[in-house]
C-alpha cells in the first residue's frame, strides 16, 4: 500500500467565508484518495465535517489584529513557531496549502525551510504592495490565482525589484472556483418569489445596499427575504449591523441549514462590488435561482448578460437595485427562464475540472489519477 501524502493548511483567519469554503472544495476532490489532512487554524468549528485533524492557532489578543509592523512580524513567527510545534504531532509535512493570501499566510513560509515542504499559494482577493509578499510569491512552489487579483501580484512583484509580469513565472497559474458534485446546491422553487442574501457582514459586502433598498419598497411590495451572514471576528474592517428591524427580512446567522434556506428561494441579490469571485453567485446560479449583481467590471459582470442570465443594476444604486427587485418579483416566467440559462452556465464550474491542477500540485500522483478519472467520465 502506498504512503500517504499528508497536507498541511495553515488557516489563522477567525471566521468563516469564501477562500475557506473553496478549501474545503478542493479537499473534498482529494477525499478518499491517498492523502491525510493536518489543519492548524483560528477557527475550528469551520472543519467540523471534514476528514481533517484539526487543532486550535492561538494568538494573543494583542497581535490577533496586527496588519503592518513589528507586531505583524511578531503575530506570523508566533504562527510558525506553532507550525513548527504541530510537526512534532502530526509527522512529516509533502506540502502546504496557504489558502488564503501571502500576507495572512506568512507563517507558513517562515516555517519553510525548517520543515522542507513544498508550498502552494492559492490568492482568493488582492494582495498588498509589499516587498515580502512578493518575496512570498517568488519562493512558493505554486501559485494559484483568479484574474481579478493579477495586476495586485504584479506590483507586489515589482516591489522586489523582479519583473511584475506574471506569465514571466512558471508557478504562476489562474483558477477559477467549481462546486463539488457532494455539495452541489438543492434546486430552488419556482412557485412564488423570495429574496435570498449571503455573506458576511464586512461593509464592503453591501447588506446595507439591500436594507435602503427594500425599505425604498412598501411592506405590500416587498417580497420575503432571508439574510444568511457571517458575523466577522478579529477584523479592523468596518462591519455593518445584523439583523436589522425590516418587515419581511429573516435573519440566519451562520446557518448550518444554508442549503435549505436558499432551496426556499428564487432571488439572489449580490451587492459586493468589485468581487474577486463571487462563489454565492456561482452557488446561486448552480440552484438556478434569478442572480441580481452589480455592474462592476468583476469577474460575473463579465461572464453574465443582463436579461438573459442574469439582472444587472450599477454598483451601490439603491433606486436601481430596488427597481431590480421589483422586475423579478413581478415576472415568475422571466424569472424562471433567467434562472434556468444561468443554472447551464453554472455546469462548467465543477470542482473536479476547475481543481483538478491544483490537486495536482497539492498531491502529485493522487492529483493525476483524479485528472485522468475526470476525462474518462467525460469521454464515457
Amino acid at each position: 500500500m502506498s504512503k500517504l501524502k499528508h497536507i498541511l493548511i495553515l488557516d489563522p483567519i477567525a471566521f468563516a467565508g469564501g477562500s475557506k469554503v473553496s478549501t474545503k472544495h478542493v479537499l473534498a476532490q482529494l477525499e478518499d484518495k491517498d492523502v491525510r489532512v493536518s489543519v492548524l487554524t483560528a477557527d475550528a468549528k469551520s472543519w467540523r465535517q471534514t476528514q481533517a485533524y484539526v487543532r486550535h492557532l492561538v494568538m494573543p489578543e494583542k497581535l490577533e489584529r496586527a496588519e503592518q509592523g513589528l507586531a505583524y512580524f511578531a503575530r506570523h513567527l508566533l504562527i510558525a513557531m506553532q507550525l513548527l510545534w504541530f510537526r512534532l504531532f502530526i509527522g512529516r509535512i509533502d506540502t502546504a496549502l496557504a489558502a488564503s493570501g501571502p500576507g495572512v499566510d506568512l507563517g507558513l513560509y517562515l516555517a519553510k525551510p525548517l520543515l522542507g515542504y513544498r508550498l502552494v499559494q492559492m490568492v482568493h482577493g488582492p494582495v498588498a504592495t509589499s516587498r515580502t509578499i512578493g518575496r512570498c510569491l517568488l519562493h512558493a512552489n505554486h501559485v494559484f490565482y483568479l484574474e481579478s487579483t493579477r495586476d495586485s501580484l504584479c506590483a507586489a512583484l515589482e516591489a522586489t525589484g523582479n519583473t511584475g509580469e506574471v506569465s514571466a513565472y512558471p508557478h504562476f497559474q489562474t483558477f477559477t472556483n467549481g462546486l463539488p458534485k457532494s455539495t452541489w446546491p438543492s434546486a430552488c422553487q419556482h412557485d412564488y418569489a423570495v429574496v435570498f442574501w449571503a455573506a458576511s457582514l464586512l461593509k464592503w459586502k453591501g447588506l446595507d445596499t439591500l436594507m435602503q433598498a427594500l425599505s425604498m419598497l412598501h411592506p405590500s411590495q416587498r417580497s420575503e427575504t432571508h439574510v444568511c451572514f457571517i458575523r466577522p471576528e478579529q477584523t479592523t474592517l468596518a462591519v455593518s449591523q445584523a439583523p436589522q428591524p425590516v418587515s419581511k427580512v429573516f435573519w440566519h446567522e451562520a446557518p448550518d441549514d444554508l442549503d435549505a434556506i436558499r432551496s426556499r428561494a428564487n432571488i439572489f441579490v449580490s451587492t459586493s462590488t468589485k468581487e474577486p469571485f463571487g462563489l454565492s453567485i456561482l452557488e446561486a446560479m448552480a440552484a438556478g435561482m434569478c442572480v441580481i449583481i452589480p455592474q462592476d467590471g468583476a469577474y460575473w459582470d463579465t461572464q453574465l448578460t443582463h436579461g438573459v442570465n442574469c439582472l444587472k443594476y450599477p454598483p451601490n444604486d439603491i433606486d436601481a437595485l430596488a427597481h431590480s427587485l421589483l422586475e423579478a418579483q413581478d415576472d415568475m416566467r422571466s424569472l424562471t427562464r433567467i434562472g434556468k440559462a444561468a443554472g447551464v452556465i453554472s455546469q462548467q464550474y465543477r470542482a473536479e475540472f476547475c481543481f483538478a491542477n491544483i490537486c495536482e500540485a497539492l498531491a502529485p500522483q493522487v492529483g493525476s489519477r483524479i485528472s485522468a478519472m475526470t476525462r474518462n467520465e467525460v469521454q464515457g
